[in-house]
């Protein structure tokens, strides 16, 4: 509860609140007006004030009294979650919006603790099998709902205009790619995480022999089809990277995105060597962040469980001479990440209908937040991404 002061009034920043204004803290508008962005604040009885110079960029919509309790309690998890109920919408530019965050407290002790003692109990093959399946075992076809259809790649694409298309901008990135890792008709390929199988049907397009591994198992029956359907004789098995002991060594290996899912570098590292022939060349890309599990709540409970984290590209090059293998190649892709989020974010609005009737409004809430949040970090520089060659060596 608050009071307006007189001087408050007759300010032009003053802030006719209403009945059911009282009920915020005095911070919320503050944060609002001291922004310097435009935007609208819609309490529950409609009142609406606006914040900022020119037309609203966004609109926060408070729909009842427990919209008031999370947008006070200035708690970022809070707040998600009572957008996810349908307390709170957000209308227009979600970009925007999303520069508020840095005024939030992300806390969330119970996540906090569990997102660690998790490996520590079951382990960590499991701890991930079990991440993995939460978010990738569901239909494809809500996958398909924001991923790009042509190549259904769940990484950035490799952008030179910002304004062409994702799917111009992935096969940019396959074409790096085969090329980097000096891939020829007959060369025998690993790709950890397929996915959707855009990669590999671009491989083995080109005479690529193609092995996949996988933790969903969703994944790998969507995979298994694809590969049916098309006619390629790709090899597709459920095994974790780090348990995995193929009788053959491999020419080259394509890991995308899923270095977030594998936090214990010195194992991927060492695996990497075991997989690789002498002379073999890796492909690895993934979003990085300074520090290790710096990961916000609200992604830990709701979108990727378990201890994974954000590439921490030094200490990840550290692992990397433990072993012969070593970096010829290094590439920061934040910004064709940024413009690749968006795209995804955008298509998942424009499909908003289908995935409400089909996987609830809660999944389209869910992942609204999560594409636009991810947008917003690689375009403001809260994520990097890159992208990498490793060698293994021929003399060692």
């Amino acid at each position: 509860m608050f009071e307006v002061t007189k001087e408050e009034r007759q300010s032009e920043a003053a802030v006719a609140v209403g009945a059911w204004g009282k009920s915020l803290s005095r911070r919320v508008f503050d944060i609002l007006r001291d922004s310097g962005i435009s935007c609208e604040l819609t309490l529950p009885d409609g009142y609406t004030k606006r914040f900022g110079d020119g037309a609203p960029k966004f609109q926060i919509i408070l729909r009842n009294s427990d919209a008031l309790k999370a947008i006070s309690s200035l708690n970022e998890m809070r707040i998600a979650e009572s957008y996810l109920r349908g307390d709170i919408d957000l209308e227009g530019d979600l970009l925007q919006s999303f520069e508020l965050r840095n005024r939030l407290v992300d806390s969330s002790p119970v996540v906090s603790v569990w997102r660690f003692l998790e490996p520590l109990v079951f382990g960590q093959i499991k701890t991930n099998r079990r991440a993995i399946a939460s978010h990738y075992d569901v239909d494809a076809d809500f996958f398909m709902s924001f991923l790009d259809r042509e190549t259904p790649s769940y990484t950035q694409g490799v952008y030179i205009d910002d304004n062409e298309t994702l799917a111009a901008a992935t096969i940019r990135k396959f074409d790096y790619c085969f090329e980097a890792l000096n891939l020829k008709p007959g060369d025998h390929i690993l790709d950890i995480g397929p996915g959707w199988g855009a990669w590999l049907e671009y491989a083995s397009a080109r005479g690529v022999k193609c092995t996949g591994i996988t933790i969903s198992q969703e994944s790998a029956v969507y995979l298994r089809g694809k590969a049916a359907k098309l006619g390629y004789d790709w090899s597709i098995e459920l095994f974790d990277l780090l348990e995995y002991q193929p009788k053959d060594r491999f020419d080259a290996i394509v890991i995308m995105g899923v270095i977030e899912h594998l936090p214990q570098y010195g194992l991927v590292a060492e695996k990497f060597r075991t997989l690789i022939k002498p002379g073999g060349r890796i492909f690895l890309d993934g979003s990085a962040s300074k520090k290790k599990y710096d990961v916000a709540k609200f992604l830990v409970k709701y979108i990727y469980p378990g201890n994974h984290s954000y590439m921490v590209l030094h200490d990840f090059i550290k692992a990397l001479t433990d072993t012969p293998l070593r970096v010829v190649e290094l590439y920061n892709d934040r910004h064709s990440y940024f413009l690749t989020a968006r795209q995804w974010a955008r298509n998942l609005d424009s499909n908003y209908a289908f995935i409400k009737d089909k996987f609830g409004e809660d999944v389209y809430r869910r992942f609204r937040l999560y594409l636009w949040g991810t947008a917003y970090q690689f375009q403001s520089g809260g994520l990097d991404c890159y992208r990498m060659v490793i060698v293994h060596p021929t003399s060692q």
